[in-house]
């Protein structure tokens, strides 16, 4: 059943037998719900003398409710008992209260009303601030938001290519425009549909996306609102010119050809054939280029590619007297009144005889090859270098065959199982053949010739190689690197077992060379020191190295190192009350384990102190 106000009382059950009677009871009692308002309006709503206004905030409750509202001198409003709330308009309240509706509202009745919903369960309340004031034709302005790269100039929007932004116009008026558009120019109409409007504080808003400017998008674009008063549209443009800009910048525009070979600023022709070298300027507004040059052997043209492209190239005949040729490009455009300049560096033009390749030759770049250029271990990669020497430069091509096979003809390398490389200078051409694994993955027999052949359009020249896959040399290799890795580690062994007995000496205290045994000799370097003489003074202070602080006050005797050292010392670099004077009777405090700066240090005898 739905539980209602009419539900709430007291309920029993009861229960009958023969011989007895038992009745329970429960009584129902309906709590009210916390009151909600289900819709969002705007916080203001301007409006013109004599609209009417509708203030509802969609109430949502269940159960009883308490409602009034606030405002300035409302309730002389409500109750229409103050002749001078006469002039703010009809003011009623429908829907049991929840919508506050003022009809002919007039300017005075301006001012902030606010609903307030209260029950047992809680309290909400909400507002809404109602600004009356005279109509205003609608107007349109503009703006630029999240921009990047980009200048405005009233109306002019000057963007670089490739920024991202958005066109924002903005409708205004009283009453509020209703509607805003933005027309753009053709070729860009795949872009309006990002058009985002807001009707927000009295304005109405539209947003157009624009990512990644191109020269696509440069135009006019037109913003357009507006508004009604007393029946009649008022409507309000603007144009929006939108300019994409780039600094001009300018690059080699020179190409390789069958005869020409251009790396870097560098122009190679072949002798008796025609060359072009060019140059090219980009930017917007499309820039203008100019050209400086050393001589005058060719033909200087300039070609318009687009709306950004501007190249000049000069073309030299195949009977050109040049041997050489300089040339510098430069271009400049102008980006609002500002002139921008850009060059590029100087590029030189030369003209080399025509030779198809020669001094072809193939290369074992593998590890056998220092012994012998022939030999390839299985368990390496086959790895053989092509060059050749023509102008302009070679194209390579590789073939194989196996010399022990009955079909004696060289075959074409498969792409799956070798790889190559190509590389190219000035008159040499370079190719790198290897194979993808090693040579035992692929090459089944003994002995295989390898043929290169380098080709241009004045002729082609082949060479090969005989190559012999070999086990033996794999384990040469191995030998070879087994055995160096043997040395070494024999001889850390050895460098180990000399610093563990060196600890062994010093940790037993040892304190004469004679207990150094068989290895005296290169701790002491085979020599005895020779005695000095120690001249003891009032000045000069003899001390000792401790291994620790304690020793017999009555004995006069320490822990010492192994290698003592005697040790003399200037009296200002020693501080007197923190030493043991050996050469007196008497001692002072002791050895604070404090550094101190050697003058001199004269080896003794380890027994003496």
């Amino acid at each position: 059943a739905v539980v209602s106000t009419q539900s709430t009382g007291e309920y029993k059950c009861a229960a009958l037998t023969a011989t007895s009677k038992s009745v329970e009871s429960i009584r129902l009692t309906l709590s009210d719900t916390i009151p909600k308002f289900n819709r969002t309006i705007e916080n203001s709503q301007y409006n013109i003398p004599g609209a009417t206004v509708v203030i509802d905030f969609g109430l949502e409750v269940k159960g009883q409710i308490d409602i009034s509202w606030n405002g300035q001198g409302l309730d002389k409003f409500l109750l229409n008992t103050d002749n001078s709330m006469a002039n703010r308009g009809n003011l009623k309240l429908d829907n049991e209260n929840n919508v506050l509706t003022i009809e002919n509202i007039q300017k005075n009745a301006s001012g902030v009303f606010q609903c307030i919903v209260y029950n047992e369960a809680g309290m909400i309340s909400a507002y809404k601030t109602v600004i009356i004031r005279e109509s205003q034709p609608a107007q349109v302005a503009h703006t630029t938001a999240s921009t990047t790269d980009k200048t405005e100039k009233g109306n002019d929007i000057h963007s670089v290519r490739g920024a991202n932004f958005t066109m924002q116009c903005t409708g205004s008026g009283n009453p509020t425009p209703s509607d805003i558009t933005i027309d753009v120019p053709d070729s860009t109409s795949a872009i309006a549909s990002s058009l985002i409007k807001v009707n927000k504080e009295g304005k109405y808003i539209g947003n157009l996306l624009i990512d990644k400017v191109t020269e696509q998008y440069a135009g006019v674009y037109k913003c357009c609102t507006h508004n009604f008063i007393k029946g009649l549209k008022k409507s309000a443009c603007v144009n929006i010119s939108l300019a994409v800009e780039e600094v001009v910048s300018v690059t080699q525009h020179s190409e390789d050809t069958d005869y020409t070979l251009v790396i870097g600023n560098q122009v190679y022709g072949t002798k008796g054939y025609p060359l072009a070298a060019s140059c090219k300027a980009t930017g917007l507004p499309r820039p203008t280029i100019s050209i400086k040059r050393n001589n005058d052997c060719g033909a200087v043209s300039t070609i318009t590619k687009s709306n950004d492209i501007e190249i000049i190239q000069v073309d030299y005949a195949k009977d050109t007297g040049c041997t050489t040729d300089s040339f510098q490009c430069c271009g400049n455009n102008t980006i609002q009144d500002e002139l921008y300049q850009r060059c590029y560096d100087w590029i030189t033009v030369s003209f080399v005889d025509q030779e198809k390749p020669n001094d072809v030759k193939i290369e074992n770049a593998g590890n056998l090859a220092s012994d012998d250029s022939s030999l390839v271990s299985l368990m390496e990669t086959l790895m053989l270098n092509c060059s050749a020497k023509s102008f302009p430069e070679s194209e390579f091509s590789w073939e194989y065959r196996n010399s022990a096979s009955t079909a004696n003809a060289f075959q074409r390398l498969e792409s799956v199982n070798f790889q190559t490389s190509v590389t190219k200078s000035k008159g040499f051409t370079y190719s790198m053949l290897s194979t993808i694994g090693t040579a035992g993955d692929l090459l089944t027999g003994t002995n295989y010739e390898f043929q290169c052949t380098a080709k241009n359009i004045f002729g082609q020249t082949s060479v090969i190689k005989s190559i012999q896959i070999t086990s033996s040399a794999a384990n040469q290799v191995s030998a070879s690197v087994y055995l160096g890795v043997g040395i070494v580690l024999f001889i850390g062994a050895l460098v180990a077992v000399f610093v563990m007995y060196i600890f062994f000496i010093i940790s037993s205290g040892k304190k004469k060379r004679s207990d150094l045994g068989f290895m005296r000799c290169l701790v002491c370097k085979c020599c005895e020191p020779k005695q000095q003489p120690v001249e003891y003074a009032d000045e000069i202070y003899n001390a000792s190295l401790y291994t620790d602080k304690s020793y017999s006050a009555a004995v006069k005797k320490v822990d010492l190192y192994p290698d003592i050292k005697h040790m003399t010392f200037d009296d200002d670099e020693f501080d007197r009350s923190n030493t043991i004077v050996f050469n007196g009777s008497t001692s002072h405090s002791e050895f604070d384990d404090r550094m101190f700066t050697l003058n001199t240090a004269v080896f003794k005898d380890p027994d003496i102190v």
